[in-house]
């Protein structure tokens, strides 16, 4: 209604004009006014947005699990998670490129989830957000069940012998029993392993998990080899040296498992092959 400045003080005349006190005026500061009378239209779109996407939330556990997720298998660069005004909210920076992590269209997931243009980028809901980093966790799922891993080791490590944690008041650490550590784990860290590893797929937890006891096996039987030679060559030098050459000789390994192409090679690239001659040049 009216507009007064004293100095540094700037409060207006305001009427409001439904709710319960609707016909009512007041004097307020400046700042209770969120935007000029002429944008209430446009603010009030805006705030019915951001309801419908902080209608579709998700709980703390699927909060966890995606914010630690989207680190692994989405670039910041091509979408980031909001904080505020809605929690868990995903502001897309590059569509084309989170499809591509996603293995499909945007499109075909945003008919039944909510989600709005937010200074020209697609914003989607905590529930949509979620949807998204399952799909890049299906495409892409060795660096997140790595992760799982990882802490799954540290925490059967704590279980065991404990652990410490920092007292809030004092900062200096303090030593925790090993069932408090596992309760710990099966409270706050079991949960969201089990959403990770359901995100990735039966298929790849199996294949990552197959992959790992192979290469522990690997390893198991290149110890007992090392063993076996070094028994062998306090009996027979020779053979124990040809049987080390052989294994390190055709050691199987990614780079050498890949198939290459054969292509014509040039005179430098051809290798030279060295030919034993029994004749004996005199000096």
């Amino acid at each position: 209604m009216a507009l007064h400045q004293q100095a540094r003080r700037f409060r207006v005349e305001i009427r409001h004009l439904d709710g319960n006190a609707s016909g009512k005026e007041e004097n307020v500061p400046r700042g209770r006014l969120k935007v000029p009378w002429e944008e209430v239209a446009q603010y009030d779109t805006t705030m019915d947005g951001w309801r419908r996407l902080r209608a579709e939330s998700i709980d703390k556990n699927e909060s966890s699990a995606m914010w630690a997720a989207l680190e692994l298998v989405i670039p910041s660069g091509v979408a980031e998670l909001f904080i505020t005004p809605v929690d868990d909210a995903l502001v897309v920076h590059d569509q084309s490129a989170l499809e591509t992590l996603m293995g499909q269209p945007l499109s075909a997931f945003q008919a039944g989830l909510a989600w709005i243009v937010h200074d020209g980028k697609p914003c989607l809901s905590p529930l949509a957000s979620m949807s998204v980093v399952e799909m890049a966790c299906r495409k892409n799922p060795a660096p997140v069940l790595d992760l799982v891993m990882a802490e799954e080791t540290v925490a059967r490590e704590k279980s065991k012998r404990g652990g410490t944690v920092e007292d809030w008041e004092t900062r200096k650490p303090v030593d925790t029993s090993p069932q408090e550590e596992y309760q710990y784990y099966l409270r706050r860290q079991k949960p969201i392993h089990e959403l990770l590893r359901q995100w990735c797929g039966y298929r790849s937890v199996t294949a990552h998990e197959r992959l790992l006891a192979a290469e522990a096996e690997v390893n198991r039987l290149d110890v007992l080899l090392a063993w076996s030679v070094d028994c062998m060559r306090r009996v027979n030098e020779s053979t124990a040296e040809a049987i080390e050459n052989e294994h390190e000789k055709d050691r199987i390994t990614p780079y050498n498992i890949r198939p290459i192409p054969e292509r014509p090679l040039e005179p430098h690239e051809i290798p030279v092959i060295e030919v034993p001659s029994r004749r004996r040049w005199p000096r």
